[in-house]
């Protein structure tokens, strides 16, 4: 791009009068000298547009009256008169530092912007080659970011894959496979790279596509066997199985809240796992279900008191427990000497000891792991 910026600071004069010639014969020397005295009269005058022309052959290379410098004057009368093409011309100028102008990068920016404000062409490369360079002070991504946009618009190839790998390298896959084949001309070798560039995002986003679906097509398949299992439990109307596969498997409260509603239809809700009712109160804090739960919660405290706990350390546990083993059969007030009771004996340390003995003796000493008989342990 800076060469074709150096190219058409110093050719766009010549292009023109180019132009002209197709239809007019080449002027002499002494003709071009006086039109261009006449444009400066013209622009002395109060005339923008002879203002531009002035300027701009002024700024011609091919021009024998070439003078860069005093070429300014016109250029920045006209590019106040909002004269588009010459304030592209002098960002041209200021970028390319051609004759006695010095290369100025800011003053190259500001007269860019404006220029490209008015889509000049020039203005917009300009602007894309002052705001684009990491090393310049002028350096600003996003409105290097903006100039790429227009210049690609325009037609210029090399903004267009600059763009595109820009935007893929901001994850924006889509836009730079569009940009890139938008800018590709099969078959021209100038738009071999970026043709590449493009096709092989669109191959790329063509995969990333198919596996997408693969994904979601599975997924799919998963559902549906997931579903067919749980239609299996309520076709049997076991709503406990269904209700415990909604809650642990599925994990989906509308399947659990299908489950549990059935049941309660069927009047099937005995049927249900009592600890399953604790888990739908954590799931519904309100509406039907909630209800039912809370009703179903509600019997099984009133028959159990302590609820899914068991009872152990509550008052009067130990008791309970020792009248369900059979030591409640007679009166519960204590009397001494009028109990039935008789502890069973325990067996002492000595009749512990031999049979422990007599039964290491018998596995050891006898069958396929038999020790000999003189062993001291089958004395």
């Amino acid at each position: 791009m800076l060469a074709r910026i150096r190219t058409a600071c110093l050719t766009l004069g010549a292009t023109l009068s180019i132009a002209l010639a197709t239809s007019t014969p080449t002027p002499t020397l002494a003709q071009t000298a006086g039109t261009l005295q006449q444009s400066i009269a013209s622009c002395d005058r109060g005339d923008q547009a002879a203002c531009l022309a002035a300027g701009l052959a002024l700024s011609d290379v091919e021009n024998r009256a070439y003078d860069p410098f005093l070429a300014l004057r016109f250029l920045q009368q006209a590019c106040a008169a909002n004269q588009t093409a010459a304030c592209g011309r002098l960002a041209l100028i200021f970028f390319a530092g051609e004759g006695d102008v010095e290369r100025d990068l800011p003053s190259a920016g500001n007269f860019a912007t404006r220029a490209c404000a008015g889509n000049d062409r020039d203005g917009c490369e300009v602007a894309e080659a002052v705001f684009a360079e990491p090393g310049s002070p002028q350096f600003d991504a996003e409105k290097a970011l903006r100039y790429r946009r227009a210049n690609c618009t325009f037609g210029n190839r090399r903004s267009c894959i600059d763009l595109a790998r820009i935007l893929y390298a901001m994850d924006d896959a889509l836009p730079a496979e569009q940009i890139a084949l938008a800018a590709c001309v099969p078959g021209d070798p100038a738009s071999a790279q970026v043709c590449a560039f493009g096709q092989r995002l669109q191959s790329l986003r063509r995969k990333a596509e198919a596996a997408r679906e693969a994904a979601i097509q599975a997924a799919r398949n998963a559902q549906a066997r997931e579903q067919a299992v749980f239609d299996q439990y309520m076709g049997r109307r076991d709503y406990d199985g269904a209700l415990y596969y909604s809650l642990y498997h599925l994990r989906s409260k509308s399947h659990a809240e299908t489950a549990i509603m059935a049941a309660a239809r069927a009047g099937a809700l005995s049927t249900i796992f009592r600890d399953h009712f604790y888990v739908l109160e954590y799931w519904f804090p309100s509406g039907p279900v909630a209800q039912i739960a809370a009703s179903q919660i509600a019997q099984i405290r009133q028959a159990n008191d302590c609820g899914i706990w068991n009872c152990t350390n509550t008052p009067g546990a130990s008791e309970a427990r020792w009248r369900a083993a059979g030591g409640g059969r007679a009166s519960s007030s204590y009397s001494g000497s009028g109990s039935s009771y008789t502890p069973s004996p325990m067996p002492s340390s000595a009749s512990i000891a031999k049979q422990t003995r007599d039964k290491y003796r018998s596995y050891n000493c006898t069958g396929s792991r038999r020790l000999s008989s003189s062993h001291p342990a089958c004395q």
